[in-house]
């Protein structure tokens, strides 16, 4: 029989990526500042997943690209109110 030692365990969600997922939906709702948040979220997820080897790429990415997406979105209604 064979214990294993304690300590924490390898893996698990990255609470970046979660937090850049909801900050990406956020961010399509209000269109605002959020989507710079969700975007340097999104990018300091991915970094730390891939250093630390935590799971949550998928969710990085979706906030990521929702991030990016609010984003244009922001600049297109700015250039039309400009007009």
């Amino acid at each position: 029989m064979s214990y294993s030692s304690g300590g924490y365990p390898r893996g698990g969600n990255s609470s970046k990526a979660t937090a850049a997922l909801v900050l990406g939906i956020l961010s399509l709702v209000m269109c605002g500042i959020l989507s710079i948040v969700a975007v340097i979220v999104g990018h300091s997820a991915i970094n730390e997943i891939d250093r630390e080897g935590l799971e949550g790429r998928g969710l990085a990415t979706a906030g990521l690209v929702l991030g990016y997406i609010a984003l244009v979105l922001w600049g297109i209604g700015f250039l039309i109110y400009l007009t």
